[in-house]
């Protein structure tokens, strides 16, 4: 009797983090070329046609990326559309815990532009991209990319814990500024999170959505504290950590039975 031959080591899951990073610059790539349309209506001064050309090729940028990762990875397209049933409490407590982030992450970027005040370019580039791209454009080809594609791959590599902490830094890293760096590591932090707590991830593009949006409502309605560049008042730092911290403990007893991502048995480790 022939002893049975040593069957193949399986494949890690994809991505690592080094093949993250390869991921990132495929979209940045993609997003050169995709948006060349939308630098050129605003070299034109079409402004209103350059923002929803911006958002276009932000979306086509991120197709592309998942459609060359797909290969890659060998993954369905599904892998990319986490969307586990998410329990009917998530919803309306997304709201307070989203307004204490936008609060948080207000004082924080006031507190940023007091310690190393931007340079005017830094402004004029949020204006020249136009707010299609920033309300609906980000929330949804960053958290297909961090919190469907990648954070997939690094729950099945590192475990929920490193997988959160891994994502969120190359979140930030793709901000690539800075004056941003404090926002986007908390940010992702909370949506990571979320994305493992209900395992879907529409909970989070919905938080992304309503953080990004809470930016040119400020701005369209000069909001007393929350627009321009001057310090945060304490009692509004206080207000934003205790709606966060209110609702995160919240959606935590919300998802304790549901445990979203943590069901896959095959974790390396399990999130409290």
């Amino acid at each position: 009797m022939t002893a049975p031959e040593p069957s193949a080591p399986s494949a890690k899951p994809y991505p690592g983090f080094a093949q993250a990073l390869l991921v990132l610059l495929l979209f940045f790539l993609f997003g050169a070329l995709t948006t060349l349309p939308a630098g050129v209506l605003g070299a034109l001064k079409l402004r209103h046609w350059a923002s929803w050309t911006t958002l276009l090729g932000e979306l086509g940028a991120t197709y592309l990326t998942m459609r060359v990762c797909r290969r890659f990875g060998a993954k369905d397209w599904t892998a990319f559309f986490r969307g586990q049933p998410v329990p009917g409490p998530v919803w309306p407590l997304l709201l307070p815990a989203t307004a204490g982030l936008m609060l948080v992450c207000n004082g924080l970027e006031a507190w940023m532009a007091q310690t190393l005040p931007p340079p005017p370019w830094f402004e004029r580039f949020f204006e020249d991209v136009g707010w299609p791209s920033i309300v609906l454009g980000a929330p949804l080809s960053e958290e297909l990319l961090f919190r469907g594609l990648i954070l997939g791959g690094f729950l099945q590599r590192y475990g929920p814990h490193k997988a959160i902490l891994y994502s969120t830094l190359l979140f930030a890293l793709i901000h690539m500024n800075p004056w941003q760096l404090p926002i986007a590591l908390l940010a992702g932090l909370f949506l990571g999170w979320l994305t493992v707590r209900t395992g879907s991830l529409w909970p989070a593009v919905f938080a992304h959505f309503l953080n990004n949006l809470s930016d040119p409502l400020i701005r369209m309605f000069r909001i007393p504290h929350l627009s321009g560049t001057s310090p945060q008042p304490s009692w509004m730092w206080a207000l934003g950590f205790l709606l966060l911290g209110a609702g995160l403990a919240a959606l935590k007893r919300a998802t304790a039975e549901h445990q979203g991502l943590l069901r896959a048995q095959d974790l390396p480790g399990r999130a409290s």
